[in-house]
């Protein structure tokens, strides 16, 4: 029987219930408030090393499929295939196995076959840099340079220069153009 004990609205909340109560898994969704679930993901992996680590997600892209797996998650699952998939995802991380979801397997075998995988922003994606990556997220999500500043415990300017950053990498001309993108 699966039980889901413990619910946290974020990762600090979520870090200090693990320190207080041990699981045996953590889903965790990689867009919360505070810090990231791949940031939470990153600190579970390194605090709890046994501990899995489910990440779900609305994005369906690959590179946040690697970003996750990068932090050390065992499975990824997008929310549209959760209700589906969720269990069959648990089981095989409690069974001491990985989760990739049925979108990253079919780019997994086609890699493994030689086939190119589709291009597009996926692969521009995986050029970015993690605080990049997630500057990104924070301006599809709406946030100000100082609410992302906030969120990522660093500066305006620091913000500032990431959006610059992301603008030559992603090509966007203007500010309001890299926000189409980064929806």
């Amino acid at each position: 029987d699966l039980v889901c004990d413990l619910q946290a609205d974020d990762a600090d909340t979520a870090l200090r219930l693990l320190r207080e109560h041990p699981v045996d898994l953590l889903i965790t969704d990689i867009s919360m408030p505070g810090l990231s679930g791949l940031d939470l993901t990153r600190r579970v992996v390194a605090g709890w090393p046994e501990l899995p680590v489910l990440v779900l997600s609305m994005h369906e892209e690959a590179a946040y499929a690697d970003r996750a797996f990068a932090a050390g998650a065992r499975g990824y699952l997008t929310k549209q295939g959760a209700t589906d998939r969720l269990l069959d995802a648990v089981r095989r991380l409690l069974q001491g196995g990985v989760y990739f979801g049925p979108a990253i397997e079919q780019r997994m075998l086609a890699g493994l076959r030689g086939q190119a995988t589709a291009p597009g922003v996926p692969g521009i994606l995986s050029k970015l840099n993690e605080r990049e990556f997630e500057v990104l997220q924070m301006l599809a999500q709406g946030l100000s340079s100082a609410e992302m500043a906030a969120r990522i415990n660093r500066s305006v300017k620091s913000v500032e220069a990431y959006r610059a950053s992301l603008r030559h990498k992603l090509g966007a001309r203007t500010v309001p153009e890299l926000t189409r993108l980064a929806i």
